[in-house]
């Protein structure tokens, strides 16, 4: 009996074990590195472009103190480069303010970017690598002036909001002797971990980013990266940072939003029908006769065929409620492309006709070249300021 009972103690005492074990799992998965992992600092490109999304960004743009050159110029930017270098992997500045905050880097990128406004306050306007010197003005913008422009641009983003803030304080600190901030912009997405694999939604509930082209595919090459001249493996940015109007757009029904978006808010689908995945066909009509998807819908606006598209990372921004009750929330939308005239043609058209403009007003809009990536020794921008 006593035998028995000691057989039966020791089963449950495995069963028990087992389900611990089990309940434990989910921290034992491929998640519960995160903290610990980077991207490469040093390549062809700038990282924090082509790869899988994370989950929040700071954008801050700084402008030069007066007085400066060429010269002071490419010190700051080896300066940046040697904190960039070191913070994505995980590794604190040498004169860092909290070296433990560097501990979790978390998928860490840190990306740079100039101005126009850059290369004419050093009186090197001719070093400007591309014909457009700003976003031009749309009927739809409701431009406030705060993020329109900026001499530098520095996009930090990754999956630990403590690291991100960590390396944004230490960046803005060691630029201190050489610029001064303009604005900075706060962005998130999906936790890491969560919806994984998959397009994040905006705060209109739209499925974002559909169209783009996968990383490492030579068709986000195509669209992304600069081929030749003075920008060659780098790009240029666009940031329209967008005011999203929920007081209307929450009284509309399903119906109605998903026709504004020519895709169901359910799961991204074409509302000519299939998956996320089924090309639109702008042809088929509903059990009405009428176009399935309308004339006037963001998804057939914004499209574009023969990969003359560009590379979308949106991200969402909530700044809270303003004294009059207003949601202060909406979307920091970020393209880059090889050719800014890809942007340029998408956002014509849907600056005139797109239904999503009653719900959505630009207050923002600012252009930035984002240099070539650097090997060990070189820095950020070389090759745009010393051609």
């Amino acid at each position: 009996m006593k035998k028995t009972s000691a057989i039966v103690l020791a089963i449950l005492v495995g069963v028990l074990a087992l389900v611990a074990n089990q309940i434990a799992a989910p921290w034992n998965n491929s998640e519960s590195d995160l903290g610990s992992r980077t991207v490469p600092f040093y390549g062809a490109h700038q990282s924090g472009i082509e790869m899988q999304r994370q989950a929040n960004v700071t954008l801050i743009a700084l402008n030069l103190i007066e007085g400066s050159d060429i010269e002071s110029v490419g010190r700051m930017m080896r300066v940046w480069t040697s904190d960039a270098a070191l913070l994505t992997q995980g590794k604190p500045l040498l004169t860092d303010s909290q070296a433990e905050m560097a501990e979790n880097p978390a998928n860490l990128t840190i990306t740079f970017g100039f101005g126009y406004s850059l290369f004419e306050k050093i009186g090197k306007p001719e070093l400007w690598p591309i014909a457009e010197t700003a976003i031009p003005a749309y009927k739809i913008d409701k431009l406030e002036g705060r993020w329109d422009s900026g001499d530098v641009l520095i996009q930090v983003s990754g999956d630990d909001p403590n690291s991100v803030f960590h390396a944004v304080h230490e960046l803005v600190r060691d630029g201190a002797p050489f610029a001064t901030l303009a604005w900075q912009q706060r962005g998130f997405v999906n936790a890491a971990g969560v919806n994984e694999g998959e397009d994040s939604r905006n705060l209109l509930g739209q499925i974002d980013g559909t169209a783009n082209a996968k990383v490492g595919t030579p068709e986000f090459a195509e669209r992304t990266w600069v081929q030749d001249g003075s920008l060659a493996n780098g790009t240029t940015m666009v940031i329209r940072r967008t005011r999203m109007n929920f007081g209307t757009w929450d009284k509309l029904s399903t119906t109605k939003k998903d026709a504004a978006l020519g895709r169901t808010l359910a799961d991204g689908a074409p509302l000519s029908g299939g998956d996320i995945n089924t090309p639109m066909d702008f042809g088929a009509q509903n059990h009405e006769g009428e176009p399935a998807i309308p004339d006037n819908a963001h998804a057939k606006l914004a499209f574009t065929d023969n990969n003359q598209g560009v590379t979308r990372r949106g991200w969402n921004y909530d700044d809270g409620y303003t004294v009059d009750g207003t949601h202060d929330a909406g979307l920091i939308f970020t393209a880059f492309q090889s050719d800014l005239e890809r942007y340029l043609k998408i956002q014509a058209i849907l600056a005139e006709m797109d239904a999503l403009n009653i719900w959505t007003a630009p207050v923002g809009s600012a252009l930035f070249v984002i240099p070539a990536g650097v090997t060990e020794g070189e820095w950020i921008g070389q090759s745009l300021l010393e051609p």
